[in-house]
């Protein structure tokens, strides 16, 4: 057994509250490629996102209003721990990002929400990827920025490590819209302004986007929708207004109320979903991971 599973194992042993306990009525059966998620403090999961660092590692977050938490869990849902995140305070939580930089492994809390599309800007948090039983953490530097056609609520972040881009796709437009900001622009005091960057073909998505995220090559980008799974592949370098105008594959799965969070794994050829209630599913499936042997982008 390696390292990294004696771990896991050791760290799915600590105490959490479970459903079951105190008396409570047993789970009923999760949805088919499911299980459920151990620690019930994350009645509202929101965001996921799989460690690269630490393979079969998930981090999540809960939604809008909650304490600035990370919960780390293991692909079937088995809790691995909360990290608590000081340095800021957070508003409306909805996703998580990853990517490596410098030689070090980042998380990125995307603050983004917006229901009532009242906030002049928005903002993301980023923080260095706690280590193996760190209990905290603290955010590192924030990046502020702002629309350029006004407010949008989005749900989706993630990060195209290679063109150094905080990517962002809203959540209510029909289509829906997708955004870039310079992961330089943490060097400024100033709000940064996103830029808009191309939209799928009207009607492709079904249902409000709640989810977003790209592998580490660049190559696979997967939408999550309150309707779907859908999956653009990416040729290398190719921009992304011409990814999004091809039609995307629907993953099938099964219908989850109120699914609002996903992530590609580490494991290529794999994506989990998650969903913002109680008892909280984590359903995976598996598909054929795009060709990397072209080169990456």
């Amino acid at each position: 057994m390696t390292a990294s599973r004696q771990w896991l194992r050791g760290a799915a042993a600590l105490p959490v509250v479970l459903l079951a306990a105190c008396g409570a009525d047993p789970l009923p059966p999760p949805p088919a490629g499911a299980h459920w998620v151990e620690d019930t403090g994350l009645s509202e999961m929101s965001g996921l996102v799989a460690s690269a660092r630490d393979p079969g590692v998930l981090w999540s977050i809960n939604d809008s209003g909650s304490l600035p938490r990370l919960y780390r869990m293991d692909e079937q849902g088995r809790s691995l721990g909360r990290v608590w995140v000081s340095g800021t305070w957070w508003t409306d939580t909805e996703s998580l990002a990853t990517w490596r930089e410098g030689g070090q492994h980042w998380l990125l809390v995307g603050d983004v929400g917006d229901n009532r599309g009242r906030r002049d800007d928005v903002v993301v948090h980023a923080l260095a990827e706690p280590a193996r039983g760190d209990d905290s953490a603290r955010v590192a530097w924030s990046i502020r920025f702002r629309y350029p056609d006004g407010p949008r609520d989005a749900e989706g972040i993630a990060v195209d490590a290679a063109a150094g881009d905080l990517l962002v796709l809203s959540k209510r437009d029909n289509p829906v819209r997708l955004y870039r900001v310079p992961l330089s622009a943490r060097h400024s005091d100033e709000v940064a302004m996103a830029e808009y960057l191309g939209s799928p073909p009207e009607g492709v998505i079904d249902g409000d986007v709640t989810g977003l995220d790209l592998d580490v090559a660049g190559r696979e980008l997967m939408v999550l929708s309150y309707g779907g799974l859908y999956r653009w592949q990416r040729k290398p370098g190719e921009a992304w207004a011409a990814v999004l105008a091809r039609a995307p594959q629907t993953i099938p799965m099964p219908a989850l109320r109120k699914a609002e969070a996903m992530a590609l794994s580490a494991t290529p050829g794999s994506v989990l979903v998650g969903a913002e209630r109680l008892p909280t599913p984590l359903w995976s499936t598996r598909f054929a991971p795009a060709d990397t042997s072209a080169g990456a982008h």
